[in-house]
């Protein structure tokens, strides 16, 4: 699905690029979803920077549960759900991505980027599926483990690179956004 984004994440994202605005960054990514594109709009314009578009950073398709309510999920796929919430990392929902496909696809993205701009800072507007899966990369957490991270609309993670070796900084910073 794609909506835009809303007041709400309007304002957020307006926030999100105020909180970076003292950030020397050299480049912005963004998934190329709406809600994306805008917030990595508004990081942008404070640096004068174009926002290049990623179609491998955009979120997890979950197939036959696209539009459908949560309660139109749990009746017509209970159990698969349940196996969601349980086993993550062993769900196929029909016609989704798995989560070891986004994390193959966004993680060959992240390398990528950081090889293009190996002493730069650079801003990456994803979106929480796909940030969870970086990040537990980056951990060395499996994914089983992607219930156990926060990704909050808005919120900054922080990476840095050594390399090809990163190191977590930050999670989850919704501090801007009070």
């Amino acid at each position: 699905m794609d909506p835009p984004l809303s007041d709400a994440g309007r304002l957020q994202a307006a926030r999100t690029g105020e909180a970076l605005r003292a950030i020397p960054l050299r480049a912005i990514y963004s998934s190329p979803l709406q809600r994306a594109l805008a917030t990595a709009a508004a990081v942008a314009a404070p640096h004068a920077l174009s926002v290049e578009s990623d179609p491998d950073l955009r979120e997890i398709a979950f197939g036959e549960w696209e539009s459908l309510l949560g309660e139109e999920v749990e009746q017509r796929f209970g159990a698969l759900l349940q196996q969601w919430w349980q086993r993550p990392d062993q769900v196929q929902i029909p016609g989704a991505d798995t989560l070891e496909d986004v994390r193959v696809r966004a993680v060959g993205t992240l390398q990528g980027i950081v090889a293009r701009h190996p002493d730069a800072r650079v801003a990456i507007v994803a979106h929480g599926g796909v940030n969870k899966l970086m990040l537990l990369t980056l951990l060395g957490a499996p994914l089983s483990s992607f219930w156990r991270l926060a990704q909050s609309n808005a919120c900054i993670n922080v990476v840095e690179f050594d390399g090809d070796r990163g190191r977590v900084l930050v999670v989850n910073d919704t501090m801007h956004l009070k």
